[in-house]
């Protein structure tokens, strides 16, 4: 792209409403002059942020992969600041969250999107480092909300308890994807690095003291085998989804009388 060339999607302050605060609303440019879209731009960063984390992405970096100015991003994106750009790539990240077939019973589905939501986030571990950050707001953080709404429908809960069940599998799974994201760089086999085994050898002598009698049974802690991580996952998950339902299905009569 010339960098001399008129930039057909650049805001004309003479001509044009400011632009909206919320970058939701803004209309994108026509596509029939963009060279560039907002998909387009979208799809491009997250490869980036997957690979080499949100510290990697700039919006100079971001041009550089499109053959764009950076200018251009912004225009044909119609953001504002690179948080937008995180705001628009976690919405995009959240439609790879819905379930396409919900089950009709609201365990088997909050365990199904619990599968899926953690699925989504070790694929894109940047991710959690939003969280707080208008990671529901946008489109398709709406609909995955909605639909985890939806899989709690068929129990007689008031809001606020829905609200606390969302609140307790999405805590879980987040919590789990972080560790499994934490544990990657720990070899689960030979080949530990130095520092890796002073540390082990070190709680293995604290153990041999005879002051930890329930970690002598176990050992100095280790990572945790990949190919246990996913059943660890779903034994939790089982043992969450039954709690809550000790809880939300029990008839108000008995909860009253415990």
């Amino acid at each position: 792209m010339s960098p001399s060339r008129p930039d057909p999607a650049a805001p004309r302050p003479d001509t044009e409403e400011p632009p909206s605060p919320l970058v939701w609303d803004r209309p994108p440019p026509d596509r029939r002059r963009a060279p560039l879209t907002r998909e387009i731009i979208v799809s491009a960063a997250i490869p980036i942020a997957d690979s080499e984390g949100l510290a990697a992405l700039t919006v100079r970096r971001l041009a550089a992969e499109l053959d764009a100015r950076p200018m251009s991003v912004y225009s044909y994106a119609r953001i504002t600041s690179k948080e937008e750009l995180f705001d628009l790539m976690t919405d995009q990240v959240c439609a790879e969250m819905i379930v396409d077939d919900l089950p009709g019973d609201w365990r088997e589905a909050l365990r199904a999107i619990a599968v899926r939501v953690r699925e989504v986030l070790l694929r894109h571990p940047w991710w959690v480092e939003l969280i707080g950050h208008n990671v529901l707001i946008g489109p398709n953080g709406t609909r995955h909300r909605e639909q985890t709404l939806a899989a709690l429908s068929g129990l007689r809960l008031d809001p606020s308890t829905k609200l606390a069940v969302i609140v307790a599998v999405e805590t879980y799974v987040v919590g789990q994807a972080t560790f499994v994201m934490d544990e990657e760089g720990s070899p689960s086999v030979p080949g530990r690095t130095a520092e890796q085994e002073a540390l082990a050898q070190y709680q293995a002598s604290l153990i041999a003291t005879g002051a930890f009698p329930h970690l002598a049974g176990i050992g100095p802690v280790q990572p945790i085998p990949v190919r246990d991580r996913e059943r660890y996952f779903l034994l939790g998950l089982d043992w969450l989804l039954s709690g809550i339902a000790v809880t939300v299905e029990s008839p108000p009569d008995d909860a009253a009388s415990s």
